[in-house]
């Protein structure tokens, strides 16, 4: 079980939000070989370069973002829409609506490691997740339960537990519950 207690929270360095890790795994190098998190973005503003960094960006919280990206164009990214973009050029992002905005981020050191986000709704019944060595769950809304080889954990909205090795896991939420879950393969 990941305690929110025990979770790591920074502002940014241009000052337009904060980061806070859920979940890392270092490589030999000492380096994030891959980290989960959320943002909370409070105004427009530049991303932070993480070049040789793959990053999965899902707004959880806010209207929603638009990202700018030097020679690709705008996305605009809704709440609950996973999407992948190399961590550098890092794109500039503009508030939807001019209103503060929380992301929940998977980052994955490219020949490290890779990975998927995928935002599960409640549907009262025991949901199988996609096998994987490492496997994280976020609760966004209400309580979730992630069984993993026959064994259950409750994970608390706010909280986070992550599963590595399991054979078979599923997890499950009454109706109205939401949650990101992670599954990562280390290379």
């Amino acid at each position: 079980m990941l305690d929110p207690a025990g979770f790591h929270t920074v502002p940014w360095k241009n000052g337009g939000g904060t980061a806070t890790d859920i979940a890392v795994s270092l490589g030999a190098d000492g380096e994030p070989d891959w980290r989960v998190g959320t943002a909370a973005i409070l105004k427009d503003g530049p991303f932070s370069d993480y070049a040789g960094v793959t990053r999965t960006f899902t707004i959880v919280e806010g209207p929603g973002v638009h990202l700018d990206f030097a020679g690709e164009g705008t996305r605009t990214l809704p709440r609950d829409q996973p999407t992948r973009f190399a961590g550098a050029p890092a794109p500039f992002c503009r508030l939807r609506d001019d209103k503060p905005a929380t992301a929940f981020n998977l980052l994955t050191r490219d020949g490290a490691a890779t990975g998927e986000v995928a935002i599960r709704r409640g549907r009262g019944t025991e949901e199988p997740v996609a096998a994987a060595p490492v496997v994280v769950l976020f609760a966004l809304e209400e309580a979730w339960s992630l069984t993993a080889d026959g064994e259950t954990v409750v994970v608390h909205q706010g909280a986070a537990v992550q599963v590595e090795g399991a054979q078979a896991v599923t997890v499950s939420s009454a109706p109205g519950g939401r949650a990101a879950v992670v599954t990562i393969r280390e290379e």
